[in-house]
């Protein structure tokens, strides 16, 4: 009964082994945290998500629709071509960042 009880927790602990301190350090630190990171020469945790690029601001001119990654070094800056939501609402970046 005694070698039974041994050889099967011997047996899950070397079956959950190989996910463990993965699972463990993803919870402990709140990111993503994988072995596989280390053999891409990363860190053990991926690093933690940044905000969202800036949305292009379109314009249209006369050769067409013409899109700007920076407005704010336009000369003459033009009325939009879409006029909508810029950036992301707290309950989107919450959902975006997994909390």
């Amino acid at each position: 009964m005694r070698f039974r009880f041994f050889s099967t927790l011997l047996l899950m602990s070397f079956g959950l082994s190989s996910c463990g301190p993965d699972y463990i350090a993803s919870t402990l630190t709140g990111r993503d945290c994988n072995t596989a990171y280390l053999y891409d020469g990363d860190d053990f945790c991926a690093a933690p998500k940044g905000p969202p690029p800036p949305q292009p601001y379109c314009t249209t001119g006369f050769e067409g629709t013409d899109c700007w990654a920076r407005p704010d070094l336009m000369p003459n800056v033009a009325r939009q071509t879409a006029e909508g939501p810029t950036g992301l609402t707290p309950l989107q970046n919450r959902k975006r960042m997994n909390e």
